[in-house]
């Protein structure tokens, strides 16, 4: 599989980068630049173009740490206690334009984005090793996920953002802010054409690269944050019916290194337990359980029970009696570890526990599911009711709830007292709820209030969830005042340098 079992040769992207790991440097230049647009000279040295785009993915800025944070943190999942820093401002709603997680995360899909750039504007042909540039055109379709995968996720957070898709060498690459829409709309474009050349799979060797599958999942995605339901069903229905997914029985083998890349994941980050071997952008550390963990969204002390960011009151509360799913989510007060009893409720997904590994900087392979199965289909049931049908909605719902070790626990399938379907809003309430429990702390259930906001539709989750948030200030994060002070294009193009409320 990429980037798990062998160290990534990452030489040659300084040459065209001119990027350093360390902030420092990334304040100093434009993280645009490159210095020949003409390195690559066969298939195989795009491949490792691309793979350098994944180990950015993977990186610290990233899915190996400040991207969880900032997605869950802004999250009601989550209640802080003593956080402190720039996460602790994410936690409150306080965070301002000098933020680091903040900064970080937009540096980091920028990098991703100008390595992607770099092997879709590439010179390679005719590589008499590489018939029909198969593998040139594949890895080219990846480097345009993870581009459409980046300006998603910059467009949900901060609204409009620079669009850039070419390297550039100078300054002359710093462009003004696109509008949401146009950000959205380029990523889409990106996933379409992406969609028609990924192989459904791979062999082993490559588990971890996008799939085609990936590619029509992420179109869901986006087409949901639009408000475009009929389009987003359109292709999540081709995730469903092309039969190559399932849920796993134990819903446990989601979050655990032995079950990666299993039938229910579209489309994972690959992490090595040996991180310095496989990123060159931070330390991949386990989860939850383990203080300071450089890779965690919850940190705490297992010896004391001083946890600082802890689940938080309504989504224990918003577990059923007969749900399961609350064990793999959360340790009570009172479960068993490998430290004795637990003595604080805290995060149990993606931790080492079930290893019985103790607390403290504990490197973990535990590949990151950036989308399940199960998304999918909580995906469709909101499309499905959002396109008037109801009893399709709650058939997929129910597929979800139907899991082996659900169906073992006898949890109700819907309709239930407490959530009768009778409605287009009773059925959303259910998809809220379904959502919430199934994929809780999984940097989902931010876009979630995000899209719900937009609609109207919060109330049925019993008003704003976000105790914080003024909608003057609140709806976007503000643009990096590094970005600001670097780009002098960017608020020239009718969308404002910053966005309201900074």
């Amino acid at each position: 599989m990429i980037m798990k079992k062998y160290s990534l040769i990452l030489g040659f992207i300084s040459a065209l980068t001119l990027l350093s790991s360390c902030e420092k440097q990334l304040d100093k230049v434009n993280p645009n630049a490159v210095t020949s647009e003409n390195y690559f000279k066969t298939s195989k040295e795009l491949e490792k173009g691309v793979n350098a785009a994944y180990t950015t993915l993977n990186g610290s800025y990233l899915v190996g740490n400040c991207y969880i944070w900032l997605h869950d943190l802004r999250s009601d999942d989550f209640v802080g206690t003593t956080l402190a820093d720039d996460r602790g401002e994410i936690l409150r709603g306080t965070h301002g334009v000098n933020n680091s997680y903040i900064e970080r995360v937009w540096k980091g899909f920028y990098i991703v984005i100008h390595r992607a750039n770099v092997v879709i504007n590439n010179t390679v042909e005719n590589d008499p090793d590489d018939s029909g540039n198969q593998l040139k055109n594949r890895v080219v379709a990846e480097a345009k996920f993870l581009r459409a995968f980046s300006y998603f996720e910059l467009a949900s957070l901060w609204g409009g953002v620079p669009l850039i898709t070419k390297p550039v060498s100078d300054f002359s690459g710093f462009v003004a802010r696109s509008t949401q829409k146009a950000i959205y709309e380029a990523a889409i474009a990106d996933l379409k054409e992406a969609a028609g050349v990924l192989p459904a799979s791979y062999g082993a060797a490559d588990n971890g690269r996008a799939t085609q599958g990936a590619a029509n999942a992420l179109l869901g995605r986006i087409y949901m944050q639009m408000n475009d339901y009929a389009n987003a069903k359109m292709y999540l229905e081709k995730v469903r019916t092309s039969n190559l997914y399932s849920l796993v029985g134990n819903s446990n083998e989601n979050f655990q290194e032995e079950t990666e890349f299993n039938k229910e994941s579209v489309f994972e980050v690959v992490f090595s337990p040996n991180p310095s071997a496989a990123e060159d952008e931070g330390d991949d550390y386990a989860q939850g359980l383990y203080r300071e963990s450089t890779n965690g969204t919850r940190q705490y002390d297992m010896n004391t029970g001083n946890g600082v960011v802890l689940p938080a009151p309504g989504l224990k509360a918003g577990f059923e009696k007969d749900d399961i799913r609350k064990k793999t989510a959360i340790y009570e007060v009172g479960d068993t570890w490998a430290g004795g009893l637990m003595t604080q409720e805290s995060w149990k997904k993606y931790t080492l526990s079930y290893k019985n590994a103790m607390p403290g900087n504990v490197a973990s392979g535990i590949n990151r599911r950036l989308i399940r199965y199960a998304e999918v289909l909580l995906m469709l049931a909101e499309c499905e009711n959002e396109t008037g049908n109801l009893p399709g909605a709650i058939a997929r719902l129910n597929e979800v709830r139907s899991r082996a070790d659900l169906k073992a626990a006898k949890l109700s399938l819907y309709p239930t007292a407490a959530f009768p379907c009778n409605t287009p809003d009773e059925v959303l309430k259910a998809v809220m709820h379904e959502k919430k429990v199934e994929l809780a702390g999984e940097q989902v259930r931010n876009r979630d209030i995000i899209r719900w906001r937009a609609a109207g539709k919060l109330a049925l989750l019993g008003g704003e969830p976000i105790s914080y948030f003024q909608a003057s200030k609140h709806g976007l994060l503000p643009i990096p005042q590094s970005e600001i002070d670097r780009n002098i294009a960017l608020g020239s193009a009718g969308v404002p340098a910053q966005n309201p409320g900074y």
